[in-house]
């Protein structure tokens, strides 16, 4: 087993650090979209969303980034998964206000989806029920959203 100091030279002390770093990129990238898509919408409904979905995505960050204990090395190297989620979240803010926030909730969907089949990849089995936690809200969320949106005739 390795202690603390014998990993501070290793880019990943464990298995687990680099499926958390991905993890943890995606939350962040769903975090600041949310964000930003909450102060462009106008109903309150929408801004209702993408308020909560934004902070469960800052909640899953904030525990991922807890349960690493610390941030691994740079190995120059990234997963392209978290870059894709990055690009689809761009794309989607720069679509135009009609659909704005249809494409986000598409990319959310992809985001639980991914970080569904990431959180298979865990050893810990305390951070893959924390996650899987989270995942549930954020899927109840969007469920009953997209089920509103669909009878408000928004999607």
């Amino acid at each position: 087993m390795l202690n603390h100091n014998s990993s501070e030279g290793m880019p990943y002390p464990d298995r687990d650090s680099c499926v958390l770093c991905d993890m943890l990129s995606m939350c962040f990238d769903g975090f600041v979209a949310n964000s930003a898509l909450y102060g462009r919408v106008g109903n309150t409904m929408d801004k209702h969303v993408f308020k909560k979905v934004s902070s469960l995505y800052r909640r899953l960050a904030e525990r991922l980034l807890h349960g690493m204990g610390r941030l691994p090395e740079d190995t120059g190297t990234m997963n392209p998964e978290p870059g894709y989620i990055a690009t689809a979240y761009l794309s989607a803010l720069n679509a135009a206000d009609k659909h704005v926030a249809s494409r986000v909730m598409s990319v959310n969907w992809q985001v639980v989806k991914r970080i569904g089949k990431l959180v298979k990849k865990l050893d810990n089995l305390l951070l893959v029920n924390m996650v899987v936690d989270y995942l549930a809200c954020i899927q109840m969320v969007l469920d009953n959203a997209h089920k509103r949106r669909k009878a408000a005739e928004l999607s």
